[in-house]
């Protein structure tokens, strides 16, 4: 499904949420990415990294984004 949120959007929205919040955001707003890594039991837990549909990666360590 495509979206009509920009890649800036979603984030901006990262770096105000931890990855569990996150993740739940993008489902929510149907925006289509793929997990790298992940640990699905707790995405605040070590590595939570993504990659959006136009190649964008984002990645959370324990939870707090560090893409910058």
């Amino acid at each position: 499904m495509k979206t009509a949120i920009t890649t800036t959007k979603i984030i901006n929205k990262a770096k105000k949420l931890d990855a569990a919040a996150f993740d739940k955001w993008l489902t929510k707003k149907d925006v289509n990415y793929d997990w790298l890594d992940v640990t699905l039991t707790d995405m605040n837990d070590g590595y939570y990294n993504i990659v959006l549909e136009d190649d964008t990666n984002i990645c959370f360590v324990n939870g707090k984004y560090i893409n910058d």
